[in-house]
C-alpha cells in the first residue's frame, strides 16, 4: 500500500508525543574509539552526531597512504554538531562544508529518543561524483526524510554517511604507488566500514544489520566492497543506484606512468621526479599547489574523469578487473538490489551536444569522444570501434526512447553511454551471480514534470524522490513507495513480497515508474548490451 506523507507526519507527531511523555531523553554523549562526541536532539524527528574522525588526518607522511586508525583518544566531551571538512575537489556550492585533507570523517543520524540498545538496521550511505568530486555534507543528501519514512513504517533504522578521499588525493595511481596503498578511497570506505562495527551499537545500531548504499561512483565502491571483501564481513546487504560495473574502466597502475596519462602529467606539473621517490616527492608538495594542480586537471578532463580505481599487484585492494572477479565467484554472495535509470548517458554525452554535424561527421565525432573517455585509449582498436558503431548506427530513432531529442549525435552518444557504463555492467553481474546470491533488479524510467526533457529519466534524477525534498507533489505517493522499498530492504534484505528476486530463468526486474510499478522481463537493448558484455569489448574498456 503506499505511504502518503500525511501518514508519515501523523505518525511522526505521536512518536514525539509519545517521547514527550515518557522517559527522559537518552544522552548524546557517546563514547567510541575515536573520542567522547555530543550529538544534537533535532526538531525533524532526529538526533544526529556530525564530523565524527574514524581515521587520523591523511595529511604529511600519510597523504597518498591507506588510512590509519585513531590512536590518541581525548577524553573531553566533543561538539558533534558540524559537518566535519570535506575531502580536497573542484570547489563546489553543494559540499555543505569546508574542505580540507583532514577529511576522514563520518556521520549518524538516528530517530529522536533512540537508546543505545535499540539494535536498528543501519543504512550505510556513499557518495558519488566520478571518484573525483562529493562529500558526506551535501544538503541534498540530508536523511532526515529516509528516517522518518522509516519510523512511520514501524521499520526505524540509524543513517551513516562516510567521507573518502577523491581524485589525486584518494585514487592516486602509479608503479611507485605502494600496493596497500592504491585505491586509498576505497580503503577509506572499509576502515570507516570497520570503525561502524566497532562503534554504531552504542548509537542504538546494530552492528550485524548492516546495508551499505551508493549511488553512481557510490553504487561501483559498494560494489567493489562487496567484490573486493577482506576479512569477516563489513555488511551483510548492498544497495547501488547506477553502479557502473563498478568502474567505468580499470586500468592497472602501471598504465597511469605513460606519457600524456594522469601520473606522467602530475609530475610534469609539480616537478617531482619519475621513479621510487616520486610519491615521497609528492607527499611534500604544499596542499594548495597540489590542490590547484589536480583541480585543473579534472578541469581539462572529458566529464572530469581524471582518476579511475586501478588494478594492482597483489596485495592491493583490487589485484584483478572486476568481470575477473564476478566470473570468478570469490567474494561473499550477500543480498544486492541494483538498477539502472533510463537516460544514464544524457549529463555524461554533454561534450557531444548540439554541435550541428553533418551525418557524414558525427561518427568521426563520436569515435573522437569515446577514445576520451577512457583513461588509456589504446585498446580501442579499429575492430573495437566499427563494431560499436554497427551496434550504435546513426539515425536510429530508437535512442533514448521517449526521449530522443532529435540531435543524432546527442542521442546516439547518450544511449552507448547507458549501455556500456550502466546497463550492461548491471546485466553481467546479475547474469553471472543471481544463481548465487538474492538479488533485485529494478529499472527507473519515471520523467519527474519540471526537470529537463532533453535529459530525459537521467542519472541521479530518482535521489530526489528517496532524500527529498520531493521536487513535485504529484510524486508523492510514488517518491514513498519507492524509498519503501529501501527501508525494506536494510530491515529484511528484501524490498517487499511484491518484488520477487531476479531469477536467470525469468529475468525481470522491477519498472520504477509512477502508476506503473511493475515487473517487466529484462530484454530491453539486450543485443546491443551482450555485444558490449562481450570478453573482447570488456577486455577493450578494461573492466
Amino acid at each position: 500500500m503506499l505511504l502518503s506523507l500525511k501518514r508519515v507526519f501523523a505518525s511522526l507527531s505521536t512518536l514525539r508525543l509519545i517521547f514527550v511523555q515518557g522517559a527522559p531523553a537518552p544522552s548524546l554523549d557517546v563514547v567510541t574509539t575515536s573520542g567522547n562526541f555530543r550529538g544534537v536532539a533535532n526538531a525533524n524527528g532526529t538526533d544526529s552526531w556530525l564530523g565524527i574522525p574514524y581515521a587520523q588526518p591523511p595529511t604529511n607522511a600519510l597523504r597518498f597512504k591507506a588510512p590509519v586508525p585513531v590512536t590518541a583518544v581525548s577524553q573531553q566531551v566533543q561538539d558533534a554538531s558540524q559537518f566535519g571538512d570535506a575531502c580536497p575537489q573542484p570547489p563546489s556550492s553543494s559540499l555543505g562544508a569546508n574542505m580540507s585533507e583532514n577529511c576522514l570523517n563520518l556521520n549518524i543520524w538516528r530517530p529522536s529518543g533512540t537508546t543505545a540498545d535499540a539494535q536498528l538496521p543501519v543504512m550505510v550511505w556513499v557518495y558519488g561524483g566520478g571518484f573525483n568530486t562529493g562529500s558526506a555534507s551535501n544538503p541534498s543528501t540530508d536523511p532526515t526524510r529516509i528516517i522518518n519514512l522509516s519510523v512511520s513504517m514501524g521499520k526505524p533504522i540509524v543513517f551513516v554517511s562516510m567521507n573518502y578521499r577523491l581524485n589525486t588525493f584518494g585514487f592516486l595511481a602509479s608503479s611507485d604507488v605502494l600496493p596497500e596503498d592504491l585505491n586509498a578511497g576505497f580503503l577509506d570506505q572499509r576502515a570507516a566500514l570497520v570503525y561502524v562495527q566497532e562503534n554504531i551499537a552504542k548509537f542504538g545500531g546494530d552492528p550485524s544489520m548492516v546495508t551499505i548504499w551508493g549511488q553512481s561512483a557510490g553504487a561501483g565502491g559498494v560494489e567493489a566492497q562487496l567484490l573486493y571483501a577482506s576479512g569477516p564481513p563489513l555488511f551483510r546487504a548492498v544497495i547501488a543506484d547506477s553502479s557502473t560495473g563498478p568502474f567505468k574502466n580499470a586500468p592497472y597502475s602501471y598504465q597511469y606512468d605513460e606519457p600524456g596519462k594522469p601520473y606522467s602529467r602530475l609530475l610534469s606539473a609539480t616537478g617531482c621526479s619519475p621513479g621510487p621517490s616520486s610519491v615521497e616527492c609528492l607527499q611534500s608538495v604544499p596542499y594548495e599547489t597540489l590542490l590547484n594542480i589536480s583541480n585543473t586537471m579534472i578541469d581539462d578532463t572529458v566529464n572530469g574523469q581524471l582518476w579511475e580505481p586501478a588494478i594492482g599487484p597483489l596485495g592491493s585492494f583490487a589485484p584483478e578487473r572486476p568481470s575477473q572477479r564476478i566470473l570468478s565467484q570469490g567474494y561473499p554472495h550477500l543480498p544486492y538490489l541494483g538498477g539502472t535509470n533510463l537516460n544514464e548517458g544524457t549529463i555524461f554525452s554533454q561534450a557531444v551536444w548540439n554541435l550541428s554535424l553533418p551525418s557524414s561527421d558525427q561518427t568521426t565525432a563520436m569515435d573522437a569522444w569515446i577514445g576520451e573517455l577512457v583513461i588509456d585509449n589504446s585498446t580501442l582498436t579499429t575492430t573495437v570501434i566499427d563494431g560499436i558503431n554497427s551496434y550504435f548506427p546513426v539515425n536510429d530513432s530508437t535512442y533514448g526512447g521517449p526521449w530522443h531529442t532529435g540531435d543524432m549525435l546527442f542521442d546516439r552518444a547518450e544511449s552507448w553511454y547507458t549501455d556500456n557504463m550502466f546497463l550492461g555492467p548491471r546485466r553481467f553481474f546479475f547474469e553471472n551471480a543471481a544463481e548465487l546470491q538474492p538479488m533485485y533488479g529494478y529499472y527507473f524510467t519515471e520523467f519527474i514534470p519540471g526537470n529537463n526533457p532533453d535529459l530525459g529519466v537521467y542519472h541521479a534524477s530518482e535521489l530526489s524522490l528517496i532524500f527529498g525534498p520531493i521536487p513535485n507533489a504529484i510524486e508523492d505517493d510514488f517518491a514513498n513507495q519507492m524509498t519503501s522499498y529501501w527501508i525494506n530492504f536494510v530491515n529484511d534484505m528484501n524490498p517487499g513480497p511484491s518484488w520477487p528476486r531476479y531469477d536467470i530463468s525469468s529475468k525481470q526486474v522491477m519498472q520504477l515508474m509512477r502508476d506503473n510499478v511493475t515487473l517487466i522481463p529484462d530484454d530491453f537493448s539486450l543485443t546491443r548490451t551482450d555485444y558490449l558484455n562481450s570478453p573482447p569489448l570488456l577486455a577493450a574498456f578494461e573492466k
